[in-house]
């Protein structure tokens, strides 16, 4: 209303009057909690007091019915004083109850509207530096994961944390955000710590046994390292500086200056024996990073149901545009939710959803929700099904949600089939293996 009566000044009419002078400015609608404080207060003749506790009243955080009932009694009265007729008093207590409800605080508006842009200038013009610096700041409304996908979609770089590049925060340079120590999970502030300020007294670190002796890491921190890549500067496999990890704390003790090795060439030839070429597979790498930074850097996880996305019909973020109040079918993975309750009492939800091009908001109304919320709770993927809103196309009007099953992907591991034949893990133990490592001695084994 507000809109259509700034650009159409025939539709600036006041029920009352008077109301112009305080209204003026939203030309008669009552957008600001201010506006309901005035209107209360010098058209219906509430005292400032009265006016305040409607404000709060209509807001919803006034929970006492019979309070309630005795501002709206004390309202009409106040209307009869000041001259009002019937029509006006019920037609302004509409108005307010219309308006209250979603009105915002004036002053907040203006610093959420100067804040907003300030942001949208630095994210256009200094993104790398301004989504280091989010990632820094823990966040905020969605999970670190959205941050790096959007960071990807404004064409940046993300680079795996490096125990020769990091700093403990992420760092924002040229069109390439570097991850920082402080993203890994279960490492210590005081591994940290260590790792940086040793790298500036002494420099880069050549190998993972020099990396060891100067920053006396432990195995599990160590382990964590070289799984979720900081340690790809070495140009060793993932498997390879694990099994040399092995060697370094459990045979060698390196870490323990008093240890002396009596069998050390035979340690130095098992070095090189360890070594192999073999890495993990694109799979494993993003499960790594995923249970060490709560998302994956080196592909999306969508990446991984390539089978669904590819299909036929499926219409991504970015085309919505292109089809408004269209029914449609898209694919999306979770990035956060909120849920409300209508004013008939039911509940619906508002699911925030990605996939590679974009970002979506999946409208769920009672009558959907009431069948799919449970589904609602995991990350997804989601199968959505809906008409795309004519007025604004990055929401979808959901009609149907499905969580896309990982059962063709677990059978393509060999993990699970439809006939129900379970293959169990690709890598396999059985009791001759165990057998078989008792019958070897040692120096075999």
């Amino acid at each position: 209303e507000f809109i259509a009566r700034h650009k159409d000044p025939s539709r600036r009419k006041y029920l009352v009057p008077e109301m112009e002078t305080y209204l003026g400015e939203t030309y008669g609608v009552m957008i600001y909690q201010e506006d309901v404080i005035k209107v209360a207060h010098h058209i219906a003749g509430l005292s400032l007091e009265d006016a305040d506790l409607l404000r709060r009243a209509m807001s919803g955080k006034m929970r006492s019915h019979h309070a309630m009932q005795r501002i709206v009694d004390k309202f009409f009265v106040s209307c009869k004083e000041k001259g009002l007729s019937d029509y006006q008093s019920k037609e302004l207590w509409r108005q307010i109850e219309s308006f209250a409800g979603y009105s915002f605080c004036k002053a907040h508006s203006a610093s959420f509207a100067l804040l907003s842009y300030q942001v949208a200038f630095l994210k256009a013009h200094y993104p790398v530096e301004f989504m280091a610096s989010v990632l820094n700041n823990g966040g905020g409304f969605y999970s670190p994961a959205v941050y790096i996908e959007e960071s990807k979609r404004l064409g940046l770089k993300i680079e795996l944390p490096s125990i020769n590049e990091s700093e403990k925060e992420y760092v924002g340079k040229g069109r390439t955000i570097r991850v920082g120590l402080k993203a890994i999970k279960n490492l210590s502030y005081n591994a940290i710590e260590k790792v940086v300020e040793e790298r500036k007294r002494n420099g880069k670190y050549v190998t993972l046994a020099d990396f060891l002796v100067r920053t006396k890491l432990a195995y599990e921190e160590t382990a964590l390292l070289i799984k979720c890549g900081a340690m790809g500067c070495f140009k060793q496999t993932r498997p390879t500086l694990l099994r040399l990890l092995d060697i370094y704390i459990h045979r060698r003790r390196i870490i323990e200056e008093s240890y002396n090795d009596l069998f050390l060439s035979e340690t130095f030839a098992l070095e090189e024996e360890v070594k192999t070429d073999l890495n993990y597979t694109l799979a494993g790498i993003c499960k790594e990073e995923y249970e060490a930074f709560g998302y994956m850097v080196t592909r999306h996880p969508l990446h991984f149901f390539k089978e669904w996305i590819e299909q036929k019909g499926i219409v991504s973020a970015k085309d919505m545009q292109r089809n408004k109040g269209r029914r449609v079918k898209m694919i999306g993975w979770y990035m956060t939710s909120k849920r409300i309750k209508t004013k008939k009492g039911e509940i619906m939800k508002f699911l925030s959803l990605e996939d590679i091009t974009g970002t979506f908001e999946a409208v769920i109304f009672p009558k959907v929700y009431y069948r799919v919320a449970e589904l609602t709770l995991s990350m997804g993927p989601y199968l959505v099904t809906g008409k795309v809103d004519v007025n604004d196309h990055t929401n979808l009007v959901v009609e149907n949600l499905e969580v896309l099953s990982s059962t063709a992907l677990q059978s393509s591991l060999m993990k699970d089939s439809v006939e129900h034949n379970y293959y169990g893990d690709e890598e396999k133990i059985t009791e001759e293996d165990f057998a078989l490592a008792k019958a070897l001695d040692h120096k075999k084994l």
